[in-house]
């Protein structure tokens, strides 16, 4: 559906008072359209509705006029910046939002990368893993270990009761 029905859609919903379906559909025009920061901020409205400053923090927090409350709900939901960036669905040039937008998600990255001491990508915002350790190879070693013991055991178990079985069977024939 193009985007001018779909938003047409969207304030039917909303003068209707289906504010769920409204922000179902602004969430899908969020993910074909991220760059549209006026999407964003009617998303933002939607969740300001019903009460929930977190998702109302998190689709505006690109918007020129943010509400601070909003901001710490949103910070406090999503602590991490990982997290924070994973929210916020950003995956185009940190400017093409604008100079403010744009201003906001680099610190957003930058805080990312600090704490993960290499580049992070808006496609791919994941906190690197860390090295493993060889306490933790040795671990995963001892696992892998008892479960193949274990599986031959049960092979075993199974062998011993299909033998024990087959010469039970043989005494009753002969």
């Amino acid at each position: 559906m193009p985007l001018d029905q779909t938003l047409t859609k969207v304030a039917a919903d909303l003068a209707a008072g289906r504010t769920t379906l409204a922000r179902q559909r602004l969430r899908g025009l969020v993910a074909s359209f991220p760059d549209r920061l006026d999407l964003r901020e009617q998303l933002a409205d939607t969740y300001r509705r019903d009460g929930d400053l977190a998702q109302a923090g998190r689709w505006s927090h690109l918007s020129p006029e943010r509400d601070e409350r909003e901001l710490i709900a949103f910070r406090r939901t999503y602590r991490d910046p990982f997290a924070r960036m994973e929210a916020l669905a950003w995956r185009t040039e940190e400017d093409s939002a604008g100079p403010r937008a744009g201003a906001r998600l680099r610190a957003l990255r930058e805080e990312a990368e600090q704490i993960a001491g290499a580049p992070v990508s808006w496609q791919h915002p994941h906190r690197p893993h860390a090295p493993s350790t060889w306490s933790s190879r040795i671990v995963g070693w001892l696992g892998v270990t008892l479960v193949v013991t274990l599986f031959a055991l049960v092979l075993v178990g199974l062998g011993w009761l299909a033998v024990t079985g087959v010469k039970t069977a043989w005494s009753w024939v002969a």
